[in-house]
């Protein structure tokens, strides 16, 4: 696995991945309005996308914000789908080959070949390893409030800005990141990638 990314942008922004981040994107919603108006104009609308990346011109639009309450209340800021579809591109061709290896071992949610009944079987095996070494023993179950809403996405950046060295892709990592201070741009499609586990 290289220490660095480096001259990838070009080869990764064609029509067809990005066909197949919209495929990603309208999974369990193909009969959602927006993903119907978004495939009636299929061809125009990637061909758009890849025209404002390419040039730099690329805006994210406003969030969409409701409130959902379980399994509890939380607060769910969701962007256009023309963003998630960018989103899924981003993530499939960036995230994952050249970030998820260096996720540590024990990152579960939302990954290939991992998820929740893997963490399950892993954490069911390490409790028989401490009951058999040390008899007693304890598993302590937390949630850190507002864990992701408060990370510094300077900092965050920054740590980025040191594994990236394609000038494009890092000038599109800077704008998912520190282009909409309010809104915590990008915010969930970090979380469900574990995205910060890389530097863990």
């Amino acid at each position: 696995m290289p220490k660095s990314i480096k001259n990838v942008w070009d080869s990764k922004l064609t029509f067809d991945k990005l066909v197949e981040a919209h495929e990603r994107a309208s999974k369990g919603k193909r009969f959602d309005k927006e993903v119907l108006l978004f495939e009636m104009n299929l061809e125009t609308n990637i061909t758009n996308i890849i025209k404002k990346l390419e040039n730099n011109t690329y805006r994210f639009g406003k969030y969409r914000v409701f409130t959902i309450y379980e399994p509890k209340e939380r607060i769910i800021k969701s962007l256009p789908y023309i963003d998630r579809v960018v989103h899924q591109w981003y993530v499939e061709e960036f995230i994952k080959p050249y970030m998820m290896p260096r996720f540590i071992t024990h990152t579960y949610a939302c990954l290939p070949m991992r998820g929740g009944h893997k963490a399950v079987d892993d954490l069911q095996r390490m409790m028989r390893i401490m009951k058999r070494n040390y008899g007693n023993y304890y598993v302590l179950k937390c949630d850190i409030s507002g864990y992701f809403y408060n990370i510094n996405r300077d900092i965050l950046y920054k740590i980025l800005k040191r594994k990236i060295r394609d000038p494009k892709l890092l000038q599109f990592t800077k704008k998912l990141f520190l282009m909409k201070r309010g809104l915590k741009a990008f915010q969930l499609e970090i979380i469900h990638h574990n995205f910060l586990q890389i530097f863990i």
